[in-house]
């Protein structure tokens, strides 16, 4: 899924075991509720990963957990799924939503809510931005930085010629209905 040239958003309800927590992991974005628990049972059924967990995992939660996560084969609750990093969002709801597929969901709710939100904007700058924090992920911080502004670069030599993406960021800066720090007027 890193290669999906837009984010990738899981709506996470209930278990998410094994290869479904692998899968989990090469999302950009991962929603949850109460519901949620996480489990890596590869040592437990002498299974080796190999989509990624073992990476994906130590990089998302630190090694230590990692550790605790895999070794121990136990469940992750929601709670502190959310509190080590594991879920990205924690959706807190009223009632039962015991249907995964419920147009009423609370977390395919908001999980509609962020991809409406990312669609709102420009969509070749969330596919490069995409693009850095992967290829960022896979080199040190000082590499990471470079790279970003190679791709910044190129980035801004191919669109600035057209004067849109100037003239975008002016009306929002300048937009009245903006909610705003303090009272200046801008400066553009």
């Amino acid at each position: 899924m890193s290669r999906v040239g837009i984010p990738v958003i899981a709506a996470l309800r209930g278990h998410v075991i094994t290869g479904g927590f692998e899968l989990a992991l090469a999302c950009d974005i991962l929603l949850g509720d109460g519901s949620t628990s996480f489990r890596d049972t590869h040592v437990k059924f002498g299974l080796a990963p190999t989509w990624g967990l073992s990476q994906k995992l130590t990089r998302r939660i630190g090694p230590g957990r990692a550790r605790i996560v895999s070794f121990t084969a136990q469940p992750v609750k929601a709670p502190k799924a959310y509190e080590w990093g594991l879920l990205d969002e924690l959706i807190v709801s009223e009632g039962d939503f015991s249907s995964t597929s419920s147009p009423y969901n609370p977390v395919v709710t908001r999980a509609i809510e962020l991809a409406t939100s990312i669609a709102s904007n420009n969509a070749l700058m969330v596919r490069r931005y995409k693009r850095v924090m992967e290829e960022g992920q896979k080199l040190n911080y000082g590499s990471g930085l470079q790279r970003e502004r190679e791709l910044g670069l190129s980035h801004y030599l191919e669109v600035m010629g057209d004067g849109r993406t100037f003239e975008g960021a002016k009306e929002f800066i300048s937009d009245g209905e903006r909610p705003r720090a303090s009272n200046l007027p801008s400066k553009l």
